[in-house]
């Protein structure tokens, strides 16, 4: 099967509430959510229904929150494009995985390119950003992979596990992106695998050293 079939986007529908109240639920998943996670089960159902519902019958809706589906996992993660401004062309982005066995995979990144495709295709947007903890690495290098530039830097801005992180901010331009596209070309499997490199790589070294976080 090609890689781009195994992955796609969808719009998230209210079916899909059990599923992404699941994936709130998992301290691994909170621990890359951005923003303060909300503190009770029926806290999280609630934000999920008005978030799963707050597009719904908007024509010009301010977010966007797509499911990252999988012929071969079913759901697996969570695309949210917020504070879009159609009038400057730009939004903000997150991308969650769900399920804790694909984090470190191609999937990743396919979804990733899946949703700056959707930006900048069919929305038609000129500008995406994105915040990102210091300690996702993994992450910020597919970024960086497909030319977005760390425009911000915010020192010990997250608390985590007793701890203070940096928060990276990360700006990408329909240009940039469209120059990255054509410099991976040859096919879709190539350019999906140039992305992922890094992130293979550092997966490797740390299976050699455990001491190595990625």
């Amino acid at each position: 099967m090609a890689v781009k079939s195994k992955a796609f986007l969808r719009r998230a529908e209210r079916d899909d509430l059990d599923t992404v109240v699941g994936w709130m639920e998992d301290p691994d998943f909170l621990l890359f959510l951005y923003g303060d996670p909300a503190r009770s089960p029926r806290q999280i159902r609630e934000t999920i229904v008005q978030m799963l519902g707050r597009s719904a019958g908007q024509s010009v809706p301010g977010a966007i929150y797509l499911i990252i589906d999988s012929e071969e996992y079913g759901p697996i993660g969570l695309l949210s494009l917020q504070n879009i401004s159609w009038r400057n062309r730009a939004c903000s982005l997150d991308i969650y995985i769900g399920q804790k066995h694909l984090r470190s995979r191609l999937v990743t990144a396919i979804a990733f390119f899946r949703a700056m495709e959707y930006c900048f295709d069919e929305l038609n947007l000129h500008r995406v950003g994105a915040f990102i903890y210091a300690f996702n690495e993994p992450s910020w290098r597919i970024l960086e992979k497909a030319g977005a530039v760390r425009e911000l830097v915010l020192p010990r801005h997250v608390a985590r596990d007793g701890q203070l992180h940096d928060l990276y901010s990360y700006g990408l331009l329909r240009s940039e992106f469209e120059a990255f596209k054509a410099k991976h070309a040859r096919s879709v499997e190539n350019l999906m695998s140039s992305m992922v490199e890094d992130r293979r790589a550092a997966a490797e070294a740390a299976a050699r050293n455990p001491e190595i976080q990625l």
